[in-house]
């Protein structure tokens, strides 16, 4: 009797280094699964030149984001200005770069505020159920029959541009999507065994919800959140372009294009650049979103490759 415990021992490590092996598995499972789809690696690999020359790009040209040389007034793109200048002479390749700091760091921020958002309203939500569930779906339903771009404006306005004013406000609406995946999930997974199991061995709510239940729905999550990113830089770049988005003379993508279309007839290297960008970023972020949901579903690509 005495030897239980000492035998229980060697079967819990093996148990802990059973789950350790099949989540390497999984996750190396997974790697495996997106390097296969060249289209997703493409796209990853843009995000991180995007990236890198973000951080870079603007101390590469040997010019500041604010810097004017009205002798340099709408210059095109040659040795000296590798994106041309713009009507106040300033170096487009660095206004471009600075841009992407805050286009990107705005779709990062907002994706970040609507997974804390999201996944702990929609969680509560589908894990009580009931007539909560009732009342907080009912309230993601009215605010979700509102466009979303109306509540960005109104927002905006209200509080003021810049860039404090757009993370409020892409935050405040673009996290109603994930609670409705996350809720879906938490219907799903809590009626599992292992769920019961933490039930009947003591474990309390929140335990339950976020040890056992969120991590299994990660899959989602994380692909939610890919395809977050891209909706929430075009609409700061919407915003931006009617004026809305962040105070001269800092530059987001959506400002530079809205500057480059007063002179797009002559002068279009200044609409190209952040147009051109715009739609490489927001196409990697979806192909990369859609590579992670068949390496993490592969069942939803085998139906899309079927149908």
């Amino acid at each position: 009797m005495g030897s239980f415990p000492e035998l229980s021992k060697p079967v819990q490590v093996h148990n802990q280094e059973s789950e350790k092996a099949n989540r390497m598995g999984y996750r190396l499972g997974t790697w495996q699964h997106i390097k296969q789809n060249r289209l997703a690696m493409a796209s990853v690999i843009a995000l991180l030149l995007l990236v890198i020359l973000a951080c870079f790009g603007p101390y590469l040209s040997g010019y500041r984001y604010d810097e004017q040389d009205l002798s340099m007034v709408n210059q095109a793109p040659s040795l000296t200005h590798w994106f041309g200048t713009d009507a106040l002479g300033r170096d487009l390749f660095t206004r471009t770069w600075y841009g992407a700091r805050i286009s990107l760091a705005i779709g990062l921020v907002t994706s970040f505020i609507c997974l804390v958002v999201g996944v702990i309203y929609g969680g509560i939500s589908g894990f009580i159920g009931g007539w909560v569930d009732e009342v907080m779906m009912r309230v993601v339903e009215v605010l979700y029959s509102i466009p979303f771009l109306l509540y960005c404006i109104l927002l905006t306005i209200l509080l003021g541009p810049g860039l404090k004013g757009i993370f409020i406000a892409l935050g405040a609406v673009y996290w109603l999507n994930l609670a409705r995946i996350v809720r879906g999930q938490v219907l799903i997974l809590k009626e599992q065994e292992y769920v019961l199991a933490a039930r009947l061995m003591g474990a309390g709510t929140f335990r339950i919800l976020f040890r056992h239940i969120l991590p299994n729905a990660t899959g989602p999550i994380l692909v939610t959140m890919t395809l977050l990113i891209p909706e929430a830089i075009f609409a700061e770049a919407f915003l931006s372009f009617l004026g809305l988005g962040v105070s001269a003379p800092m530059a987001s993508w959506g400002v530079l294009a809205s500057e480059g279309l007063e002179g797009v007839r002559n002068y279009p290297w200044q609409l190209f650049f952040p147009s051109f960008f715009i739609c490489l970023t927001i196409l990697a972020f979806n192909f990369t979103g859609e590579g992670l949901r068949d390496a993490l579903d592969p069942r939803s690509g085998n139906k899309r490759r079927v149908s």
